[in-house]
């Protein structure tokens, strides 16, 4: 009896500073993710030559009714605004695409108007490649990702999925409930 009250004491404080981890963890990738911040960090610089956007700002627009980007050095795109990069620059906050100059020049999709706006007709078109049918939009396209962004990904779905479990192995042993071990039997022999 005197051992399970120490291993009881050891498991609820495992379980109290697991639960505390986990939600510190959760809360920061929310506030990274709902801040802007991550993908700042994923959509990192212009492959090539353009104008930077936010692709969900105008996915509605039509030929009848197009959407009018307002050109601008702004430091975060808010709605129907774009900033001219080259390749190589870093892009604004709340950037996910870019619309390139070859793409302004066949003013298929969309075309220069004067020297402060931008209209976009068509956003989107289904496109078939390699016999797959896809939508091409302005999202993703003309950037370079940061690839340690995809490595902070992993180290924060690992770290939650460390805490979460040892979590769960001091609730398990603070409340006492052992469940019998698997055994694995090797046929054959």
């Amino acid at each position: 009896m005197e051992e399970t009250m120490p291993s009881r004491k050891r498991a609820s404080i495992q379980f109290v500073f697991w639960t505390a981890i986990s939600v510190l963890l959760f809360a920061y990738a929310f506030h990274t993710y709902y801040s802007g911040q991550m993908v700042e960090w994923y959509y990192h610089t212009a492959k090539s030559d353009g104008y930077a956007v936010d692709a969900n700002a105008f996915m509605d627009a039509t030929t009848a009714r197009p959407a009018v980007l307002t050109v601008g050095p702004f430091a975060a795109i808010e709605g129907l605004q774009a900033v001219p990069v080259k390749k190589g620059d870093r892009l604004p906050r709340h950037a996910n695409g870019i619309i390139t100059t070859e793409e302004l020049s066949s003013g298929k999709r969309a075309l220069k108007e004067g020297t402060n706006s931008i209209k976009v007709v068509q956003p989107w078109v289904i496109k078939q490649q390699k016999g797959f049918k896809f939508k091409d939009t302005f999202k993703h396209k003309g950037i370079k990702t940061n690839p340690w962004s995809g490595a902070w990904n992993v180290v924060i779905v690992l770290s939650l999925g460390l805490s979460l479990g040892l979590m769960a192995q001091g609730l398990t042993e603070m409340i006492g409930w052992n469940p019998p071990k698997s055994t694995h039997h090797s046929f054959g022999h």
